[in-house]
């Protein structure tokens, strides 16, 4: 039997094909989905693999590519409720062309793929290796519920806190320039991407929370900041990075602290942190304040 024959592929991208094209790919999956990328493709290259079983006619899985900037391409992978272990297994050709398809799509640009741990990933992360792709590290999630107690923090003297907002982007971006040095947060990541680039993710963030992205100065100097982003009642850390010469000076302690009261005050109920599972000291402050892991998220770049 012909496997490939028993799936059937969809196919979207952006720059070519219908709005009808882009809602049979992903509204069989889930119905919300077709406001998501209808945002989406307004502004932004979007392409789309979609797999069904033919006797089915269920869908199993989808990829997507998403461009963010100029220089990237986000990947995302969805795996139905109806798919299991043996049938992503069966799957693999029609996984690696779909991968192919895409990457063909965006030859010249770099990818990324971060996606959620669990068993059937890992049955096809094999297929991403094959395509090219480099495995950089493993996430940990964390979550926390505003409002739980947490303990206190001796923090350097001399140490002030203020909002972002207060300072340039040449400031801001200088002080990311120094808290990227020899940082443990995803270096090899760093290593693919344009630290300037992602640095403007950040301070350009739609969602940057205006009251809880703050800046620690220290004796006058600009020692370390966080950035949070914020919907309604939930937030992220979407950033914590203390310049090197300032480490194990309870900054960063003094920085969480400080957006815990700020999101408490703001009435947000949960918040988020997603640390480099290889970045002890960053993971061990985050579990002192007694965020929880949630779940663990996988990293795949490949340079364009």
């Amino acid at each position: 039997m012909n496997l490939e024959n028993s799936f059937e592929v969809k196919v979207f991208d952006s720059k070519t094909d219908t709005i009808d094209q882009m809602i049979s790919c992903v509204c069989p999956f889930r119905l919300e989905l077709v406001n998501f990328f209808w945002a989406l493709i307004t502004t932004k290259h979007v392409i789309l693999r979609s797999i069904f079983c033919i006797r089915s006619k269920k869908p199993i899985l989808y990829i997507s590519a998403v461009q963010e900037g100029g220089d990237l391409y986000e990947l995302d992978i969805f795996i139905s409720e109806n798919c299991s272990t043996d049938l992503i297994v069966d799957m693999e050709l029609v996984i690696s062309g779909c991968l192919r398809g895409i990457f063909e799509s965006t030859s010249g640009f770099g990818k990324q793929l971060f996606i959620e741990t669990n068993v059937m990933v890992e049955k096809i992360t094999h297929i991403f290796l094959a395509a090219g792709m480099r495995f950089i590290t493993t996430f940990s999630e964390l979550g926390f519920s505003i409002g739980t107690p947490v303990p206190n923090f001796k923090a350097t003297g001399g140490l002030q806190l203020l909002l972002v907002r207060d300072f340039s982007y040449q400031q801001s971006n200088e002080l990311f320039q120094r808290s990227s040095i020899n940082s443990l947060d995803c270096p090899e990541g760093l290593k693919f991407r344009n630290v300037t680039k992602v640095f403007d993710s950040l301070f350009f963030h739609p969602l940057l929370d205006a009251n809880g992205s703050l800046v620690a100065m220290v004796d006058g100097v600009m020692a370390g900041f966080v950035m949070v982003v914020k919907h309604e009642d939930q937030a992220e850390i979407a950033y914590l990075g203390v310049a090197e010469e300032y480490r194990s000076r309870g900054v960063g302690s003094a920085l969480i602290g400080e957006v815990l009261v700020i999101l408490a005050r703001d009435k947000v109920n949960n918040l988020t942190v997603i640390v480099d599972e290889g970045n002890f000291p960053a993971l061990n402050l985050y579990l002192r304040f007694g965020m929880k892991l949630r779940k663990n998220r996988i990293l795949f770049l490949t340079e364009g």
